[in-house]
């Protein structure tokens, strides 16, 4: 299923729910990411043209073995922002039973 086995956190942001759910089954249908979930009715505050703005979106954790430039990919084929923000979370190694429950699917 998947080449590298280094265990991968990403985040990314969509306008709504149903948008982020397309991202997760696209990812999850083409393996590319074996968990998401899905935060609904966060609220994010940015700066435009120097005023604070702030508007509802929602938040993805990506959980993967694939490298940065697969899952930006993978993300950016279904994705409907111009510019989505696409980050891996530095992390440590989850629990082994954990590794283990996916590895063995």
């Amino acid at each position: 299923k998947f080449m590298e086995k280094k265990f991968r956190i990403f985040y990314t942001t969509s306008e709504n729910k149903i948008d982020a759910q397309e991202i997760a089954n696209h990812l999850l249908k083409n393996l590319k990411a074996f968990c998401v979930n899905i935060f609904d009715n966060v609220n994010s505050f940015y700066l435009e043209n120097k005023k604070i703005k702030t508007h509802k979106e929602v938040v993805l954790f990506i959980k993967t073995f694939q490298k940065q430039n697969e899952i930006e990919k993978s993300i950016k084929e279904i994705h409907k922002y111009d510019t989505p923000i696409i980050v891996e979370l530095k992390t440590g190694k989850p629990n082994q039973d954990y590794l283990n429950w996916f590895l063995n699917e």
